[in-house]
């Protein structure tokens, strides 16, 4: 059985892996060498490859045994899967956040609109505070837990996500939608919130058609990449 501090280790990595797979910054089809990635996090090898063997049953890494470990391409099943649970769930939240919605609730949807704002012009943070504005909604829900199983469900959603913050115009398109679930939320009306949540989630599919992104679970340049690595 592994050792706490080894499994938090472990945690660790792993976060700071997936979030730079989700953000981008680790691009689809990079290769990822565990020395590297050893040298980079200051961790030994063993967390490192434990960390890419729980990144892969995400498919977040796709590993080839003798050959080398590459960024998975996103997977559109694994979004429209996990628009479908994200849309399902929270369209209840909201309609619950909604009926349950009191001063402190109203005040800090408020405030976290206000933040989104003033970090329109920083994709990372804006992108943070969305993920706390859903979280938010399902706490005034009544149901934050509910938050974690839609973590777990969302993270090739996340991908596209992230990449749609990158564009100014759909920032601006975001914060029109937020504010529109917030005005519903805090005048109590659970039909317009529902529709509103629904509306802005779909829109990951209009991005996806934009982004040209296309449904393979292994792309011609990943497939060259993994040769190259095998023949060297």
């Amino acid at each position: 059985m592994m050792n706490r501090s080894r499994y938090r280790l472990t945690n660790q990595v792993f976060d700071k892996i997936r979030d730079d797979i989700v953000s981008g910054r680790l691009a689809p089809e990079s290769p990822l060498s565990e020395a590297d990635l050893c040298e980079q996090l200051e961790v030994s090898r063993t967390p490192v490859r434990e960390a890419l063997i729980k990144l892969s049953e995400e498919e977040l890494v796709v590993i080839y045994p003798h050959v080398g470990t590459f960024v998975a391409p996103i997977s559109l099943e694994a979004v429209r899967v996990g628009q479908y649970i994200r849309e399902h769930l929270e369209c209840a939240l909201v309609a619950d956040a909604a009926r349950r919605i009191d001063d402190d609730g109203r005040k800090r949807l408020r405030e976290n609109i206000r933040e989104q704002v003033a970090a329109a012009k920083n994709p990372d943070e804006f992108y943070r505070l969305d993920n706390v504005f859903h979280a938010l909604i399902a706490e005034l829900g009544g149901y934050a837990g509910a938050w974690n199983a839609i973590l777990r469900a969302k993270t090739q959603f996340d991908r596209v996500r992230y990449l749609t913050v990158q564009d100014k115009s759909r920032v601006k398109e975001i914060l029109a939608e937020h504010n529109l679930i917030v005005d519903a939320i805090i005048s109590g009306d659970a039909e317009t919130a529902t529709n509103s949540v629904r509306s802005h989630l779909r829109t990951v599919f209009a991005n996806i058609d934009k982004l040209g992104l296309q449904d393979k679970k292994e792309t011609p340049a990943l497939r060259k990449k993994r040769n190259t690595q095998r023949d060297q």
